[in-house]
């Protein structure tokens, strides 16, 4: 909460709101059309074994424009650009600066 020697704002859930609607699941299934279902980085074409990865965090977007709400992260056309996304596999997606940290 917001006596926590963490807390960002409540970034955190907004976040999470984002990445669990239905226009982040069409958003990160365009980039995988557009990847042809391959990793990027390393070739792996192996289903069921991709991240949709965003080049400008998500994070660093809603900073950026100050969204505070869903309604609002919802007109921002940089987070559903799909050319600030790329498909990677888990194993090279775990290798970026920004893996697990998708809540700060």
């Amino acid at each position: 909460g917001k006596n926590h020697y963490n807390w960002k704002g409540g970034l955190t859930k907004l976040n999470q709101s984002i990445r669990e609607s239905f226009k982040y699941r069409l958003w990160r299934s365009d980039v995988y059309t557009r990847d042809n279902w391959t990793c990027r980085e390393c070739g792996n074409k192996k289903s069921g074994n991709f991240e949709a990865h965003h080049n400008k965090a998500l994070s660093e977007i809603i900073k950026e424009y100050n969204i505070k709400t869903l309604e609002q992260a919802m007109e921002c056309a940089e987070i559903w650009d799909i050319n600030n996304g790329k498909t990677m596999c888990k194993e090279c997606h775990k290798r970026t600066g920004s893996y697990l940290k998708r809540w700060d």
